[in-house]
């Protein structure tokens, strides 16, 4: 007596494919053919997918750089009341809309990588390459990027401009050139500077708002018995230079008295100042000097020098 074979088991009734989508499980279900729903599919619900995420891509693209513009414009707004100058303003901008250029530029990749991901195409040995390259060149490369990122911010900022008469590290001179990643300025030799903005940590701008000549001159130590007529001489020689033609629309202010600076058994240190521009404060303060001398040493009473 022969044992009847085994026949296969049929399928559970309602058993669906494993994978497929929520849509694909919904077309199955009532009837449609497993070929056709996957059709359905690739048809409607991937299409539909990606539009969502170039319309999220697009939102997120507008809103962040209004956001961005919004923010920055405020910067904008106070570097140009703080600096008197509507080139900082323009500056600030431009740097403004980069910056909105750059994160708009960001959306559009995440977004294309989605899209990818969605077609099928595999994104991971791509990412994997780029991920060591962007690792590789970013860690030989961090000072060029502090260095754009400094002059990012020193350009928002509006810490100086061509022409401004500028300190950096010990060295005086006057801006030539400002780019992303440099400064230039030629010292009072004539030498040309170069500093990587990234390395300018600590800068004095000597061409902004205002500014004071100063003047510190070394007398005789027995002026001291004298000092209400050292205060007379140089005062007045002062009040000459701030109201001499040259100097009377730059001298903003009437002088400071004369102030003490130090003595010892020989001398006395005594020092002048005048309130101006900064345009005008070395030919001021020459000026300033050569009169104060001059009054003080006029009688050969008080014979003075400039202070060391």
């Amino acid at each position: 007596m022969t044992s009847p074979s085994l026949a296969p088991l049929p399928a559970q009734v309602g058993a669906l494919p494993e994978g497929g989508g929520w849509l694909y499980h919904l077309l199955v279900k009532v009837g449609v053919s497993p070929e056709t729903a996957s059709t359905i599919t690739d048809l409607i619900v991937r299409p539909l997918g990606i539009l969502l995420v170039l319309l999220v891509a697009l939102l997120a693209a507008h809103l962040g750089s209004k956001a961005i513009r919004r923010v920055l414009g405020r910067v904008a707004d106070q570097t140009a009341n703080r600096s008197g100058s509507a080139r900082a303003g323009a500056r600030v901008n431009t740097m403004t809309g980069l910056v909105a250029n750059v994160w708009r530029f960001f959306v559009f990749v995440v977004a294309a990588a989605i899209v990818l991901g969605m077609l099928g195409i595999n994104l991971t040995p791509l990412l994997a390459s780029a991920t060591i390259i962007g690792a590789t060149l970013g860690f030989g490369a961090q000072q060029i990027v502090r260095d754009y990122f400094s002059g990012v911010l020193m350009t928002m900022e509006d810490q100086f401009n061509v022409g401004d008469s500028l300190t950096v590290g010990g060295l005086t001179g006057v801006v030539e050139e400002v780019t992303m990643r440099v400064t230039r300025f030629r010292g009072v030799d004539g030498t040309i500077y170069t500093i990587p903005n990234g390395d300018i940590r600590l800068n004095g701008n000597l061409s902004r708002g205002w500014a004071r000549a100063v003047v510190d001159l070394a007398l005789p130590g027995r002026a001291a018995s004298d000092l209400e007529g050292v205060r007379e001489t140089v005062s007045e020689a002062a009040r000459r230079v701030a109201t001499s033609p040259e100097f009377s629309g730059h001298a903003t202010e009437p002088p400071s008295l004369v102030r003490i600076l130090s003595t010892d058994a020989t001398t006395m240190t005594v020092r002048v100042m005048l309130h101006t521009v900064p345009s005008q404060r070395d030919a001021l303060s020459t000026a300033l000097r050569e009169e104060v001398v001059v009054a003080l040493s006029r009688d050969g009473k008080w014979p003075a020098e400039v202070a060391s």
